[in-house]
């Protein structure tokens, strides 16, 4: 009978045979090549979410902005409606996004839509002004020098121009427009990104600014100006990069004797409202889609997307004209409202027209109607949030349910019937058929 090794029956590693057809440089080769897919996979995922932090940094720091100068003061902690205005000589209320913006001659004031302030700012400008986007206030002192941009809670940046200015805008980019007087030139445009930085002036010599509209890509801005030549007036449309000093994308000049009133930047056209006609222009190439001239005094107007209200004071009939216009500038309907008609709104669930005391709403096509009747005050103003209205009036800000329990019908009023679209690029009121 055999006797087993030692090194055998204890299984020694010194001692035992080492197996055979081991190849030491085949397994670090594979250990070495693991550990690399493992860097790879890591570098990969880490890559990811940069690029998706960076794709989406606007909403992820957004709530994270302007910590750092919190407007920490209030006036009151109460909260609902109706609010009690204060004491001011004038009054400016918009919306910004889910927000509500009301400026005095001594505060800016930030709401939401419960009725909480955010907070009230004491701005200390001689003439304040606002505009607003969706996200941001951009306040400024008419005819000085300071300006500044406001979130829903806090101070972004506030800066002073070395000439007074005379407009301002801002773009749901974060873009602000500023627009001086100056003793070279008629006007000079700087333009501001969402963090205070310089981006572009542009210089216009014997032209009048009137409006700035941001594209909302950070880069394209459209510019309205006015100018004279041999006694008439020329209204011009001006596309920028302001990623560049050259010449304009495009220019488009209208020799109606057209002061214009409104700009919006849409997907694919450029809509101007003026004093005395609609325009409608292609974004791309500034190519006029069409046209629609109306004879009167312009009250009010709304320009979106999709559509454009216009309240005018109709010459020939002295009746106040309520006019749907599509993107293209052509007439789709026409509708009479009171003479105590004082704002416009319109989306995609109706049209809102301000009558004092009541808010009558048509159905698109201003084909149907109804009637919000409004508690307790006469109303100058109002911005549209959802299903609510936020309404200024002379002592409150209230606010009211577009399908509130105070719905009436409307009374018997004068009827009219759509007009149909024609191809041509220009047209006036007297092309509409009007059936009462």
């Amino acid at each position: 009978m055999k006797v087993p090794d030692l090194a055998e029956a204890t299984g020694s590693e010194k001692t035992a045979k080492k197996p055979k057809n081991t190849d030491l440089r085949k397994y670090r080769k594979k250990k070495k090549r693991g550990t690399l897919i493992l860097k790879l996979i890591v570098f990969a995922l880490a890559a990811a979410a940069v690029v998706f932090v960076w794709l989406n940094a606007a909403t992820i720091f957004e709530p994270l902005r302007g910590i750092a100068s919190k407007v920490q003061t209030k006036t009151t902690d109460d909260v609902g409606f109706p609010i009690e205005l204060p004491g001011s000589s004038e009054y400016s209320l918009m919306k910004f996004g889910d927000n509500l913006s009301l400026l005095t001659d001594t505060y800016l004031y930030a709401y939401d839509t419960s009725g909480a302030q955010n907070y009230a700012l004491k701005h200390g400008y001689s003439h304040p002004e606002q505009a607003t986007s969706e996200k941001r206030i951009l306040l400024y002192d008419k005819l000085a020098y300071n300006f500044a941009l406001y979130s829903k809670s806090s101070l972004i940046y506030q800066k002073a121009l070395e000439d007074k200015i005379v407009y301002a805008s801002v773009g749901g980019d974060g873009l602000a427009a500023l627009v001086t007087q100056s003793k070279r030139y008629a006007n000079i445009l700087y333009i501001y990104d969402d963090g205070g930085n310089w981006l572009y002036t542009k210089k216009f010599a014997d032209e009048n600014v009137m409006q700035v509209c941001s594209a909302g890509d950070g880069e394209h801005i459209v510019v309205s100006t006015v100018s004279a030549s041999s006694g008439d007036i020329l209204t011009s449309f001006y596309r920028f990069s302001v990623r560049s000093a050259d010449a304009p994308l495009w220019k488009y000049t209208l020799r109606t004797n057209s002061l214009p009133c409104g700009l919006y930047y849409g997907k694919s056209t450029v809509t101007a409202v003026c004093d005395n006609c609609v325009l409608s222009l292609d974004q791309a190439t500034g190519e006029q889609i069409g046209m629609y001239a109306f004879t009167g005094t312009l009250k009010n107007y709304y320009a979106g997307e999709n559509s454009v209200i216009v309240h005018y004071s109709d010459i020939s009939t002295n009746k106040n004209v309520l006019l749907e216009l599509d993107a293209n500038a052509s007439a789709v309907s026409l509708a009479y409202v009171s003479a105590n008609a004082s704002c416009v709104y319109a989306d995609a669930s109706g049209i809102y027209v301000l009558e004092g005391s009541r808010v009558k709403i048509f159905d698109e096509g201003l084909i149907g109607e109804r009637y919000i009747q409004t508690p307790d005050d006469d109303y100058s103003h109002f911005v549209k949030i959802s299903g609510n209205l936020y309404m200024l009036g002379y002592e409150t800000l209230g606010k009211t349910n577009v399908y509130s329990s105070q719905d009436s019908e409307a009374p018997a009023a004068e009827n009219e019937k759509p007009a149909e679209n024609t191809t041509k690029t220009e047209r006036t009121e007297s092309e509409l058929i009007i059936i009462e």
